[in-house]
């Protein structure tokens, strides 16, 4: 029974060391953590998915942080541009280079069309030449240094039917003749324009004849009806060249009534004449002179068969 009495005191003892030990070695544990801000929030681990947040290969581990820097860089997009007029289109190829402005032709380098009327036969007979390359027309004047100068150009209408040479022309066949022809009247509906050429004024009883007589591709003043143009009837006649075509060695089925003279209100192609607009006539007038020639032809390397 003494025995027992003995041991009683040694537990209420013991039992306090023990609690001592155990609050030293968790206040030890707690000594060696981080404090944490009392804001700062944990997700939970399911919460870090593809479609909601980072997935895991976007932090780096420890491991992969000493290699980072012998990575490549990733590229940088520009910045996207304020406007839609500065972004090119996707499928445009890219602009080439404008071409450097050519120099300058010196002045005294006479161009292929003049020295064309230079050299032709033409051009030894008169000092004005009306000259028609297909649809091209220019007026030229030699000057008393006797250099041809070009003066005016315009576009030209002709024949329904195109361009043929003056000998294989048939009546009514809507071609205009190719050659060279003397300009041997200007004529019109009202006064003269302010022409040094010959001006004839259309009356009621002017007539272009085509009767197969001493009249024939001759202008005719009558009181009867004369085989032909009536000349009042065409507005187009407001200003208006004869060509001399077909008038030596006349062959009555080539035709008859070639002349240069305004368009139609609605198309530039005629029956056989050559036409301008009323502007240009009037211009092309202004400068002519009686003894001007004209030579048309369908390419400019003809001019020299003129």
């Amino acid at each position: 029974m003494r025995g027992i009495r003995q041991r009683k005191p040694f537990l209420p003892l013991l039992l306090p060391a023990v609690l001592c030990l155990s609050l030293a070695a968790c206040s030890s544990g707690q000594a060696g953590q981080p404090e944490l801000p009392a804001a700062t929030a944990f997700a939970p681990a399911e919460a870090f998915t593809a479609a909601e947040g980072p997935a895991a290969e976007d932090f780096e581990s420890p491991e992969t942080e000493s290699t980072a820097e012998s990575a490549e860089p990733a590229e940088i997009e520009p910045p996207a541009p304020t406007s839609e007029a500065a972004l090119p289109e996707e499928s445009a190829a890219p602009e080439e280079a404008a071409p450097p402005e050519a120099a300058p032709i010196p002045e005294d380098l006479p161009d292929s069309l003049q020295a064309a009327v230079k050299a032709c036969a033409t051009a030894e007979i008169t000092n004005q030449l009306v000259l028609a390359v297909d649809h091209e027309l220019s007026f030229w004047e030699k000057g008393p240094d006797g250099i041809w100068q070009k003066r005016m150009e315009a576009y030209c209408g002709y024949g329904a039917n195109g361009l043929v040479m003056a000998e294989e022309r048939v009546m009514g066949s809507k071609t205009t003749p190719i050659g060279a022809f003397p300009l041997t009247l200007a004529f019109g509906t009202g006064d003269n324009p302010g022409t040094d050429m010959t001006w004839r004024r259309i009356t009621e009883n002017s007539y272009w004849s085509e009767a197969e007589d001493e009249n024939f591709n001759a202008w005719v003043e009558s009181e009867t009806p004369v085989p032909g143009e009536h000349l009042i009837d065409y507005y187009q006649y407001k200003y208006a060249v004869n060509i001399g075509f077909n008038l030596e060695d006349i062959v009555y089925s080539r035709g008859s009534a070639i002349f240069l003279h305004c368009k139609s209100t609605d198309h530039w192609y005629t029956a056989g004449c050559v036409s301008l607009s009323e502007e240009d006539m009037l211009e092309l007038l202004r400068m002519l002179r009686d003894g001007a020639w004209m030579i048309i032809v369908p390419d400019a390397e003809s001019i020299g068969n003129y």
